[in-house]
């Protein structure tokens, strides 16, 4: 990476953060559309795995950045913030259009909607208690809500993508930047220079 290549660098980064953030949402969908009780505990341990790799790619990314800056320079903590903040921001919306064309072209909405609706009624009819008017209502209502919603455009999904990805580079931004932050230290290179010399 050259240093004055940041938002080639933020661009490549992103598009990498992206595709892991899209294939997990592919992942994600097949397991909740699924409606196997199962299924939804490898969701859990999916969807940890790929927040632990978001955060290991996104300080990878952000160490490698802060390792082109000499100790003269140093490398601030708003330098490593932002880039971590253009990297989720790439990445978010490559997330959203992805999720648009596999929600609305791949599966279809209406098809995507009537899928979701099954797996919620699949999940509920395992799970019966008491309760079960109070469910039966409950279930009811979400699954109205969900029909009556309206279709969502390519702008509010790419808006969600982005606003999600960046909401998560907020969070480990703040440690990203905070651990790879360095202070610059002109008298280390002037000491390095002189033992080099010697």
């Amino acid at each position: 990476m050259e240093k004055n290549n940041f938002w080639n660098d933020a661009a490549r980064c992103g598009a990498i953060l992206g595709v892991l953030l899209s294939l997990s949402f592919v992942v994600e969908t097949y397991f909740t559309l699924s409606g196997k009780a199962a299924l939804y505990t490898l969701y859990l341990v999916e969807w940890l795995t790929v927040v632990g790799l978001h955060y290991y790619l996104l300080h990878r990314y952000t160490r490698s950045r802060s390792r082109l800056y000499t100790a003269s320079e140093g490398f601030s903590f708003m330098q490593g913030y932002t880039f971590v903040l253009c990297i989720s921001a790439f990445a978010g919306i490559i997330q959203g259009v992805v999720t648009y064309i596999f929600q609305h072209v791949v599966i279809g909405y209406d098809k995507y909607i009537e899928m979701l609706s099954n797996s919620i009624v699949s999940l509920t009819s395992v799970q019966q208690g008491t309760n079960s008017s109070v469910m039966e209502q409950t279930l009811f209502n979400t699954i109205s809500m969900l029909e009556d919603a309206p279709e969502p455009t390519l702008l509010q999904v790419v808006w969600s993508g982005l606003f999600t990805s960046l909401l998560f580079g907020a969070i480990f931004g703040l440690i990203i930047a905070g651990t790879t932050s360095c202070a610059p230290r002109p008298f280390d290179t002037e000491l390095n220079e002189q033992d080099d010399n010697e």
